[in-house]
């Protein structure tokens, strides 16, 4: 502890002789070098510090200043502007922020009446469910239709008129872009003469846009489909069997927050040739010179042409959304049909407007 005081007290002795207007040579350096060398390498650190305050080894010396630190500023992100409400069962599900392991779901429940002419003319009352899920890149549809007809078909009155269907398909996407697609159809619509159709099909389609505002997506699938009529004796045909080439395309355009377009084009093209029914007597009452074969028996009807059969299905629409579950649409639909059955008529155009509740 002594030799602590000591080299105190010599450390500010030293100090106050160099920072006087003496100089370093009125001290008799080499005595005190030799003397005592550790005295003499203190003062040689403390004139060195006088004369070069910025040396590396006097800054070491200098005790630290504590700095004050400003507390950090937690500034709040700016709200991100509000998307459109989407309906993300169209977009790829890469057009999320990456993929999601966990399950989304969405429940849309449609109620419309539609105005019908040409092959029906009249009223129908169409309630329509569909559920759409997600899963890292599988997403699944799933509808329910329910159509009452109060309509005119061909001229009369047609009481009970009816549909029902059911539709599943599941989608994979291979990225951003390219998907594949399968599915299952059936239903039953007596206005078409059909007691049971089922379609199985598959195929590939394209997210051609997809962005906030705009989704274009297009899809080419082949498939098995199934006709089952009512009544063989009045349509000409008990059942038909063939393969089928099929092309959708979708479109979904959100003007602002509120408005929407939608829009879709579909195609079904026979791969295979089938019997078209015509009449087997003519109008005076003989045969029709055109039949090439008897149609079932019993029936007025005779096959007499074989071709592909096509049928093209339009849709425009406007949706207008209430708010987060509630909106209004308008859709305009146009079928045409090139090998109707017997006793249908080849042309369809449907005027409707829905209410919709939407879940998810």
């Amino acid at each position: 502890m002594a030799k602590l005081h000591f080299f105190y007290a010599a450390t500010l002795g030293a100090s106050a002789f160099l920072s006087s207007p003496l100089t370093a040579q009125t001290i008799d350096i080499d005595y005190l070098k030799t003397t005592n060398p550790e005295l003499y390498q203190q003062l040689m650190a403390v004139e060195l510090c006088r004369k070069e305050p910025e040396n590396s080894s006097c800054q070491a010396a200098l005790p630290k200043k504590s700095v004050a630190v400003a507390p950090e500023q937690h500034t709040k992100a700016a709200p991100e502007a509000q998307k459109p409400r989407g309906k993300w069962w169209y977009d790829s599900a890469y057009d999320q922020d990456g993929l999601n392991d966990q399950w989304q779901h969405a429940v849309q429940v449609t109620v419309d009446l539609e105005e019908m002419s040409g092959n029906l003319d009249g009223e129908q009352f169409h309630v329509e469910v569909d559920y759409f899920s997600r899963i890292n890149t599988w997403t699944n549809y799933l509808t329910l239709i329910y159509e009452k007809d109060d309509v005119k078909q061909s001229g009369v009155v047609a009481l009970d008129k009816k549909h029902y269907a059911f539709n599943y398909g599941g989608r994979y996407d291979f990225n951003q872009t390219w998907y594949g697609q399968g599915g299952y159809i059936i239903e039953q619509d007596t206005s078409q003469s059909l007691d049971r159709q089922q379609v199985f099909y598959a195929g590939a389609g394209l997210h051609l846009v997809g962005t906030d505002k705009v989704n274009l997506s297009t899809m080419l699938a082949l498939g098995k489909q199934q006709d089952k009529f009512i009544n063989a004796e009045a349509v000409g045909i008990d059942s038909l069997d063939y393969s089928v080439a099929y092309f959708v395309e979708q479109l979904s355009w959100h003007i602002s927050q509120s408005i929407s377009i939608n829009q879709s084009i579909s195609w079904l093209h026979s791969l295979e040739s089938l019997p078209e029914v015509g009449s087997s007597t003519l109008s005076g009452g003989g045969p029709n010179p055109q039949c090439l074969t008897a149609a079932v028996p019993g029936s007025a009807y005779c096959i007499v042409d074989n071709g592909s059969k096509s049928k093209l299905e339009l849709m425009l629409g406007l949706e207008y959304q209430i708010n987060a579950y509630i909106s209004l649409l308008y859709n305009f639909s146009y079928e045409k049909d090139n090998m109707p059955w017997a006793g249908v008529e080849g042309t369809d155009k449907t005027n409707n407007l829905s209410i919709r509740a939407s879940f998810q």
